[in-house]
């Protein structure tokens, strides 16, 4: 076999390869922060960001979400008293201080992209400056 032959072969290959690995791409918008969310927040605040009446608040309408303050409350949990469909709720939510910036940053994303009205991407700096600042 001679170089061209062998050279062709692997560029088929290749191109194989990089076909396959996109054909399972869906939506894939921050998958990363998905699967974050499913296995860290979906038991509380439920896949669709619902909460659970009044015992876990919701997400989907939340004030917190799109603000700064949504790194540091996942970061370092809360412990407060939220007003609620006129009703003052004590909650508490755990603080996940194992997570990284970036961990954070894609939690933040895929719940601002899914819930946030007017959503802004946060980046990876936007975020550690925010943690930086938490109370």
């Amino acid at each position: 076999m001679n170089c061209i032959e062998n050279y062709t072969g692997v560029s088929i290959l290749l191109l194989i390869t990089i076909m396959l690995s996109f054909a399972g791409c869906g939506d894939t918008t921050y998958m990363q922060g998905k699967r974050l969310y499913a296995v860290n927040c979906q038991n509380c605040h439920m896949e669709d960001g619902s909460g659970l009446g009044g015992l876990i608040p919701a997400l989907s309408s939340s004030a917190q979400i799109g603000s700064a303050d949504f790194s540091c409350i996942i970061k370092n949990g809360l412990n407060d008293t939220i007003f609620q469909d006129s009703t003052y709720l004590l909650k508490q939510m755990p603080s996940f201080k194992k997570f990284s910036a970036t961990e954070i940053t894609n939690i933040v994303n895929y719940v601002n992209h899914t819930w946030a009205k007017d959503f802004k991407e946060s980046t990876i700096l936007d975020v550690e400056k925010v943690l930086n600042e938490c109370p």
